[in-house]
């Protein structure tokens, strides 16, 4: 089951990136001039807070499938929220925050993440966050 802080983090942060989105005032940004969605502290207040959690995941003694349901739950939202897209960049970036997540997983449980994962975020459309993700699964099913 996936942690309520992680859930409560995750409709938090959508719902503040959405609402600034929907406060944009034509022109707002243009010229470097202005508050834009982008810039909104949402975005860091969601690094930071998610950075805690990941912590007290990966500290916390989760056993394997535990650690896989709470870390599908971070891959899965870029693909179910691709608007607006300060939204879906971020939800992607984290990713690269859960390689401390992915070392407490076993070798059955890391071959069948790298699996989906590597089906849901094919080559062309992996950047530097789905690489790391992908690498670090890859070291875990040599072991």
């Amino acid at each position: 089951m996936v942690t309520a802080e992680l859930e409560s983090l995750y409709d938090r942060y959508i719902d503040e990136a959405e609402q600034a989105e929907m406060e944009r005032r034509p022109g707002d940004g243009l010229l470097g001039i202005g508050k834009t969605p982008d810039n909104d502290p949402c975005h860091d207040r969601f690094v930071n807070d998610l950075e805690t959690i990941i912590s007290h995941l990966s500290e916390d003694g989760r056993d394997s499938s535990e650690m896989l349901e709470q870390l599908l739950f971070i891959y899965k939202a870029p693909l179910e929220h691709r608007k607006p897209a300060s939204v879906y960049w971020m939800l992607l970036a984290v990713h690269g925050m859960t390689l401390p997540m992915i070392r407490g997983l076993d070798v059955a449980d890391a071959e069948s993440l790298s699996q989906w994962y590597k089906e849901k975020y094919p080559r062309r459309e992996r950047f530097p966050a789905q690489k790391q993700v992908i690498k670090t699964l890859k070291d875990i099913t040599k072991r």
